[in-house]
């Protein structure tokens, strides 16, 4: 296209020169002038040509953009914001005919980590646990590869499937295990855009509580998980509708049960087995109201600020529980430089999203344990959110970011009482400060230190520090 639009140029030049040479020539010297006559004529039916060319290409163009993403993918890289550095896609795909193109992209994570005390997982910890035995170590589990193919068209929209995986779905049961991470699935998705509107088919991030810290050193699992985060990537069919201008998103899903319990029977490792949230044979509702702002109080930032909903039951035992949840989410900037993301949420029975420091429900919960020795389940009420606030310092041309941030989930202690003595966590306080450097687009690296602080209802609290080191190379 660039190039016709080149060429019809330099053609309207040149025949604005010839014109009047051709004017001139017409006293007295039309024969000699003639050829140069002929040559406008050809010149002016191939503008006319590369003309209608432009035109036919512009129409084209023009439908792509109408039948073309309209609501804005949101993980990777935006809301959920998946803790990764944005890839690098501008050249690489390849070109499967009739306007439909395979990209394949990822981020390989390197991170170097020791931990002061125990915790409930070394590389990507979510609480302490109060083992005394500190530890050093490396992964590079993290690291995430998937694949999108763009352009289909269907239905009178642009259709998009994507594929991703990383390598932190386990460790084989060998001496050196710890180095031989096990496929993940992460996405698994058909998405097809209109003009305003979009609808998901297949495993993607949830629509309640969809935000996510900055972090280098937790990409896999998303910080301050289990410290006021609540997230989960489940099957799925979505709708989202884009209102007022394009300044109002509103999402609504129907979601996979889930419970957060651990399945029963034997060889659950392999087989599926029911969990709670499916036992109760009602899927998870979902929705989501969002406004968005371009210029944020003339700060030149976009801005976010939205609400969301959950509701689900599970079934333990003859016993039907809810499962219900309401969350804050935003993303605004403080100035050009300053910004501040985060959540809040209350509810109930939120597991299968690691709320309730990852406790949806106490099975055997009693009022008194001095009164009763028989207990009855009951679903965990727990409130809490986080906060990051980044700073772009205007130094190494803004390719330095840091980030401070707070993370707590509060379960309620009453909740928590039961007959047989389980030494529920009944509070988890995180904190993290973490700087991230980009030398170039594609390649980042930085620290992070952790602190947990997380308290059981039988044992008082735990404490523990994370330091890591993580650098990403994406693509």
């Amino acid at each position: 296209m660039n190039r016709s639009i080149i060429t019809c140029i330099a053609l309207l030049f040149a025949f604005v020169l010839l014109c009047p040479i051709t004017v001139h020539g017409q006293d007295g010297k039309a024969d000699r002038n003639e050829g140069l006559r002929e040559r406008v004529r050809v010149m002016e039916a191939e503008l006319n040509k590369l003309m209608k060319e432009l035109e036919a290409m512009r129409a084209e163009l023009d439908a792509d953009e109408k039948g073309g993403p309209a609501v804005e993918e949101r993980p990777p890289a935006d809301v959920k914001a998946d803790s990764r550095p944005e890839p690098v896609q501008e050249k690489l795909g390849v070109d499967l005919g009739k306007g439909i193109r395979l990209v394949p992209y990822g981020t390989v994570y390197f991170n170097a980590f020791g931990n002061s005390s125990g915790t409930n997982n070394t590389d990507v910890p979510l609480w302490a646990t109060g083992d005394e035995s500190s530890n050093l170590g490396m992964s590079l589990r993290q690291t995430r590869f998937g694949v999108r193919i763009e352009g289909g068209r269907l239905g009178g929209g642009t259709a998009t499937g994507t594929i991703e995986a990383d390598f932190y779905g386990g460790l084989p049961d060998v001496g050196v295990g710890e180095n031989f991470g096990v496929v993940r699935l992460r996405v698994a998705k058909l998405r097809i855009d209109w003009e305003r509107s979009s609808v998901t088919f297949g495993q993607d991030w949830v629509v309640f509580a969809p935000r996510n810290p900055t972090s280098i050193a937790a990409a896999a699992i998303p910080q301050f998980a289990a410290s006021g985060n609540l997230w989960s990537r489940l099957p799925q069919v979505r709708a989202a509708q884009r209102l007022a201008g394009g300044s109002v998103l509103v999402e609504a899903a129907v979601l996979a049960p889930t419970s957060g319990d651990f399945p029963q029977g034997p060889d659950s490792s392999f087989v599926l087995q029911p969990g709670a949230a499916s036992r109760s044979l009602v899927p998870s509702l979902q929705t989501r109201a969002e406004f968005r702002e371009s210029d944020w109080f003339n700060t030149g930032k976009p801005a976010a600020v939205a609400v969301s909903v959950h509701f689900g039951r599970t079934k333990v035992g003859d016993r039907g529980l809810a499962s219900y949840g309401v969350a804050a989410d935003w993303s605004v900037p403080i100035t050009d430089r300053v910004g501040t993301t985060g959540e809040l949420f209350y509810g109930k029975n939120l597991g299968g999203f690691q709320g309730g420091v990852f406790q949806g429900y106490n099975p055997d919960h009693v009022a008194d344990p001095h009164e009763s020795s028989e207990g009855i389940p009951k679903a965990i009420a727990s409130r809490g959110g986080w906060v990051q606030l980044g700073y772009t310092p205007p130094i190494l041309r803004d390719r330095l970011s840091i980030y401070g941030s707070v993370g707590i989930d509060d379960p309620d202690d009453n909740d928590l009482v039961n007959t047989s003595s389980r030494n529920f966590r009944s509070r988890n306080l995180s904190y993290a400060f973490n700087v991230i450097f980009k030398p170039i687009p594609n390649i980042s690296v930085g620290g992070e230190f952790r602190r947990f602080e997380t308290s059981y209802l039988l044992t008082g609290q735990k404490k523990a520090e994370h330091l890591n080191f993580g650098a990403s190379y994406s693509f």
